[in-house]
């Protein structure tokens, strides 16, 4: 299937995303058809190599010709591109953001109620002020969401979910914002995070401005 949903943020910024139903097979031969041969790392898991070639289908389908690289932290970077990148993946979706002047962080993630199992795990006093006592499944959802995004534009490591980043209040809705503050290091900044629902799916993202 290709690209279900594109979308620009800004006049700088994009994200789209992957519905995967090709086989491998079937994602190699679209890439060749766009020029792209990729270098294919091993997968013990076919679903990842799924995952890591729609990925690259995906930014091929947006024009980007570069290369994805990693650094030692595991950020991902188009090579000699000067775009910002970020990648998620969730149960055969796949979403990207680039942006040519910011750093920006993206998350998808399928909705269930597992989230309820681990939500000790990042959500902070704070935020269980103001997070409703039930019917909040989707609140959790955007709550990770926004962290993995301001985590994925630090870029280093070394984050407590809970303790380094607190997710400023918001109204539910299909579609939103609002904001995370990242606070490990001695100079705290503020990020703004959008989200929207889409296919049982949760996206959020983030801009550095």
């Amino acid at each position: 299937m290709p690209v279900i949903h594109r979308e620009h943020i800004t006049g700088d910024s994009e994200l789209a995303l992957w519905k995967v139903t090709e086989s491998n097979d079937e994602l190699i031969s679209l890439l060749n058809k766009k020029g792209k041969y990729p270098d294919i790392p091993f997968f013990r898991n076919p679903s990842r190599l799924a995952e890591w070639l729609a990925a690259r289908a995906l930014l091929a389908e947006l024009g980007v010709k570069q290369r994805v690289g990693y650094d030692e932290h595991g950020k991902p970077h188009l090579e000699g591109a000067g775009l910002y990148l970020s990648i998620s993946h969730s149960h055969g979706f796949i979403a990207v953001i680039i942006s040519k002047k910011n750093r920006v962080g993206i998350d998808i993630e399928q909705t269930g109620d597992r989230i309820h199992r681990v939500s000790h795990k990042f959500v902070n006093e704070s935020e269980k002020a103001w997070l409703p006592e039930i019917n909040n499944t989707l609140h959790l959802y955007v709550i990770w969401g926004a962290k993995e995004c301001a985590f994925k534009i630090y870029g280093y490591g070394s984050v407590d979910f809970k303790d380094h980043l607190e997710v400023r209040p918001f109204e539910l809705n299909s579609k939103g914002h609002t904001s995370v503050i990242f606070k490990k290091d001695l100079n705290p900044c503020e990020y703004r995070v959008f989200f929207q629902s889409l296919e049982n799916m949760m996206i959020t993202y983030a801009i550095a401005e």
